[in-house]
């Protein structure tokens, strides 16, 4: 019981709290409050001083009280020859001492005999609408608690919960950085809601919970989980670093509930829709975790390493929990740890040492339910409920990414979701409804691919016919996920053909933001009309299904009447574009944009008075919100030239969004869709930069989004079986599995030393900047399933013939489209041609006439690449078009 050295005050108080925990005060002793002043001691009225000063001699040791009577002075250790230093003892006697309600901390302000019990059990058993709440939590740093967090909210999602996975590190946040590094949406943060919870009264916090159910719409990551229902609640908004100003601990005022923070966090959850919340704590013994960590009904996950240090800490925490916060055995659920970064068959008895020595942690923070009538169904050994799971030690976990979406594929490579899966429930298996059983026979289902793929080549054929759907991909449902709760101001880059007019002529099809949204499987809470302002010459203006026109009755829904028409909009522009005052002043170009969108918005202008384009958007937004979308900006543009044309481009892409982002409340939103050329073109001096910014909605297709393209237009043809699950959520080798049956294992039979079809036909049809084109994709799809037709062989819809000859149409058709959209890359793909009957690839530049500026141009475009040989080579969509032969068979293994 001897404490070690008594240096000050604070070495008293935490050695008193200590024998009170371990039961040791005697029973007079009611509450003790150590200053640097003096120790008061409350007690009992009976109470003598001999009792007192017995005591203390006894719990301190011996010698440790002087002084004469009514003068108890409690010593302080201090160096031989400095003299000796105390704290007077002053005895404070009361008759009934009224018991203060303790709050979940892990230094606890008042020092009461209480110590030695547990603290009081939250009222109710669960928490609000039956919200699961998990904590990972770390003795030591760097011993991987935020990836397994991470892993598991990401494991958790894909199983169909809806996750909420809040940064509580409020010092050192992670998750967030990696949110951040995405570019994802922090409209409000976890410190946010400590604020506005700090500011409530009486406990009520369902202001807060609306507040945050608005804010936290936007912050869904879409890409990562495929599914959209894992939400991240950022430690901050703020990029500043320092400890918070409002710490979790200041929210335990005697006015509300001791269990008052994650009771708010599990309302908050519940309110937004989330059935499971995961919480990344700050490592160590911090009070910014304690409020959590002693709520018994949180799943307590703690993560260490096999260092001793790590390791015994770790134990030593669980152990301190379970002294304060028990679990109760069936009602609670049980704690559980992960040990890390270990070798397999290196470290194996140490890791099955450590495993053991945290059960029997784990054992001791879990109590049976005194009285229980169901005491003796419950399990003797608490082993059968803990769990210690192992995560050994992976190279690429050494030195994480920056971005979310990179951490999570390095967690899914690693198989981190697959280790945690045992802390959390599985959903329940739900009998999905596998649609319409579509034609049974193969040439039915050919024929049915070739015309739902046809429907698909040109986006502005197709019209806005809302019955084509379309694919909800990665980049849309980043779009719409990160814009819940605010309307977009974004710009959507992507190569022609890429689907952007398709997309474009979708959201007009939609109508509003939020039909828009739904159309993609997915909800937003804010919404706005669709306002076209540009859209392209050739979109077919067919009706929709509910009788709309398109764009043009979408502008006049905006103005209640006749609104402006699209010959209307460009004469604007084209008469800014041949006016001196426009010129090349980027301020007088966002007039002329801001005019034509509040044209489009429906403000006519009055003749002979000024249009105060800012004054009359300002006017709209305040009667109903507008979301602006451009596209067709080559139909303006025509030919890239003259920098008037340059400027005015550059202001719509920088200016105009920048506008738009200082409106307070976002009552106006815009769309800008435009081809990466271009937008390279407008913006010469940080390109990089702004096509950062963007980089999450860009329109690009990689090998496994071609795959997964293909089999959406295979399954809306109902050429073959619905997959079980959102194709979307689809691995690579699930997708690949699935198209089987459209184009076979191989581009021959299943034993032959032909190419696999699903590396084959990405591949074929990609650049050399490893993009594949949508059109290019339905495109190869229409012609192999036409050339198939008839054919004799039915285990598959496209044979390989009929694959390969496809190829070859589809290469044509692209190199003639490149010439009409891009002049100097069609031209410098022509003046290849010319040289094909004579020369085979790979070839030099010399051998084909290409100067240093047109292998940069073509290198670019992903139309050339260089061998480590110094020779050149065309990818296989632009090689057939051009007539090059190849030296000896050309093999395309790229995957």
């Amino acid at each position: 019981m001897v404490p070690g050295r008594l240096f000050t005050w604070v070495d008293v108080d935490e050695h008193l709290a200590y024998l009170a925990a371990g039961g040791s005060w005697p029973g007079w002793l009611l509450e003790a409050d150590a200053w640097w002043d003096q120790l008061v001691l409350t007690i009992r009225p009976d109470t003598t001083e001999d009792n007192v000063r017995e005591w203390l001699d006894h719990a301190f040791g011996r010698g440790s009280v002087s002084g004469p009577p009514g003068e108890l002075v409690l010593a302080l250790d201090r160096p031989t020859g400095l003299g000796a230093e105390g704290i007077p003892v002053v005895l404070e006697r009361v008759a009934e001492h009224a018991t203060k309600r303790r709050v979940p901390r892990l230094v606890e302000r008042r020092t009461t005999a209480d110590l030695a019990r547990t603290l009081s059990r939250p009222r109710l058993d669960g928490f609000a609408g039956d919200v699961q709440m998990i904590a990972f939590h770390s003795f030591k740093g760097g011993v991987g608690r935020t990836v397994h967090a991470v892993a598991l909210a990401d494991h958790l999602a894909r199983l169909g919960h809806r996750v909420l996975l809040v940064d509580g590190d409020l010092e050192a946040p992670g998750v967030t950085w990696m949110h951040q590094a995405q570019g994802g949406t922090c409209d409000i943060g976890y410190e946010d809601v400590l604020a506005l919870l700090h500011g409530t009264s009486g406990g009520d916090v369902q202001s807060v919970a609306d507040i945050v159910r608005g804010y936290l719409a936007g912050q869904f990551v879409v890409s990562a989980t495929g599914s959209g229902k894992l939400a991240i609640l950022p430690a901050m908004r703020r990029s500043r670093l320092g400890p918070p100003r409002i710490e979790p601990v200041d929210l335990l005022t005697s006015d509300r509930s001791a269990y008052f923070l994650t009771e708010s966090l599990a309302e908050v959850a519940s309110v937004s829709g989330f059935d499971i919340v995961i919480i990344d704590l700050r490592a160590g013994a911090s009070e910014l975790s304690a409020p959590i960590l002693l709520d018994p009904r949180v799943q307590r996950v703690f993560v260490t390493t096999l260092s001793s240090q790590s390791l015994d800490g770790t134990a030593r925490m669980i152990r301190q929990l379970g002294v304060k916060a028990p679990a109760l055995l069936g009602r609670d659920p049980a704690p559980a740890a992960v040990v890390t970064q270990y070798r397999l068959d290196v470290h194996d008895t140490e890791a099955e040492a450590a495993r053991e020595a945290l059960t029997q942690a784990l054992d001791d923070i879990l109590l049976v339910p005194e009285g229980d009538p169901h005491e003796s169904e419950l399990p003797v050994d608490a082993k059968a409920v803990t769990v210690t799971l192992v995560s050994p030690f992976r190279d690429e976990l050494l030195a994480l990414p920056r971005s979310w979406d990179e951490v999570v594929e390095v967690v899914r490579r690693c198989g981190l979701g697959d280790r945690v899966a045992e802390l959390a429930p599985q959903p329940q298996p739900g009998g999905g409804d596998t649609g319409a059983d579509g034609p049974k026979g193969v040439e039915e289902r050919r024929n049915a691919l070739r015309e739902r793929a046809a429907a698909l080549v040109f986006a502005e054929r197709t019209g806005l016919d809302g019955a084509l759907g379309f694919l909800s991909t990665e980049p849309l449902r980043r779009l719409i996920g990160d814009h819940r709760a605010a309307l977009p101001v974004t710009v959507v880059v992507g190569a022609k053909g890429a689907g952007k007019t398709f997309t474009f002529a979708r959201m007009c099809a939609a109508g509003s933001w939020s039909g828009f949204a739904r159309k993609a499987g997915m909800q937003v809470q804010d919404d706005a009309l669709v306002v076209p302002v540009l859209d392209p010459a050739n979109l077919d203006q067919q009706p929709t299904g509910d009788g709309r026109t398109g764009p043009q009755d979408l502008r006049d829904r905006a103005a209640g009447g006749e609104g402006a028409t699209r010959r209307q909009i460009l004469k604007v522009l084209n008469d800014a574009l041949h006016s001196q005052e426009s010129g090349t002043d980027p301020y007088v170009w966002l007039d002329v944009w801001l005019r034509c969108m509040a044209i489009a918005g429906g403000s006519a202008p009055a003749r002979g008075e000024s249009f105060d384009a800012e004054r009359e958007l300002l006017t709209l937004g305040k009667t109903g919100k507008l979301l602006f979308v451009f596209d067709g900006l080559e139909d303006f543009l025509q030919e890239l030239e003259g920098e008037s044309k340059r400027v005015a481009l550059r202001t719509l892409l920088v200016e105009v969004p920048e506008w738009l982002r200082s409106l307070r409340g976002r009552p106006l939103g815009v769309v800008v869709f435009v081809r990466r050329d271009l937008a390279s073109w407008a913006i010469t001096q940080n390109l990089g930069q702004f096509l950062d910014r963007y980089e999450a909605y860009a329109l690009r297709w990689d090998a496994q989004e071609a795959l997964r393209l293909a089999l959406w237009v295979s399954v809306t043809a109902h050429a073959v079986r619905e997959p079980d699950r959102d194709p979307m959520e689809l691995s690579y080798e699930e997708i690949a599995q699935a198209l089987r049956p459209v184009w076979g294992a191989k581009l021959g039979s299943d034993s032959s030393h032909e190419a696999w079809s699903e590396r084959w036909v990405p591949a074929a049809l990609a650049d050399f900047n490893d993009q594949v084109q949508a059109r290019d994709v339905v495109r190869f799809l229409r012609e192999a399933a036409g050339l198939s037709a008839g054919d004799e062989q039915k285990d598959r819809l496209l044979v390989p013939t009929a694959m390969r000859n496809a190829l070859a149409q589809c290469s044509s058709e692209k190199v003639r489209e490149i010439g009409q959209e891009n002049k100097r890359l069609g031209d410098l793909l022509r003046g290849l041609g010319q040289y094909a009957s004579d020369v085979l690839m790979p070839f030099s530049a010399e051998d084909v006439g290409l100067d240093a500026t047109g292998i940069a141009v073509l290198q670019e475009a992903g139309a050339l690449a260089r061998d480590t040989d110094g020779r050149y080579r065309l990818p296989e969509i632009y090689r057939h078009a051009l007539g090059f032969r190849t030296q000896g068979r050309a093999r395309v293994v790229r995957r």
